[in-house]
């Protein structure tokens, strides 16, 4: 019998990264329709593109990860990570991804409001949906 371990998992599926845009995009119809609700198909796959990219721009790799990042930016806002207290945990290059990830769901009150902030209409910045190239 064959083992695939998680991080073999991951790259097998983000390997194919259409595959892994169209799969993000059924775990978003799943967990977050009202998020896309209203949004053309072609635009949903060029957002989760660019969140994608935002992603692992902050050094996320896993499956879980990712896709958790992208569902943050539809559920909060596009610029959640720009947040100070939540840009500090994701900018700790000291601390691997998988720390940094779990760090931004610690129970404090200085996260409570910064998720809090982040999620403030005027906080929420539509650009965040473009790629770094536009």
């Amino acid at each position: 019998m064959i083992t695939i371990d998680q991080d073999q998992y991951d790259r097998l599926l983000q390997g194919d990264p259409q595959g892994f845009i169209a799969e993000t995009y059924r775990f978003l119809c799943d967990t977050q329709p009202g998020a896309m609700r209203g949004i053309p198909e072609h635009l949903m796959l060029d957002m989760i593109a660019a969140a994608i990219a935002r992603a692992r721009r902050h050094g996320f790799d896993s499956d879980e990860q990712v896709m958790g990042f992208v569902g943050l930016m539809f559920e909060i806002a596009p610029n959640f990570d720009e947040e100070p207290t939540l840009r500090a945990i994701l900018d700790d290059r000291s601390r691997p991804a998988a720390e940094r990830w779990e760090a931004l769901f610690a129970d404090t009150p200085e996260l409570t409001q910064a998720w809090e902030r982040a999620a403030y209409p005027t906080f929420y910045d539509h650009k965040a949906w473009l790629g770094p190239e536009s």
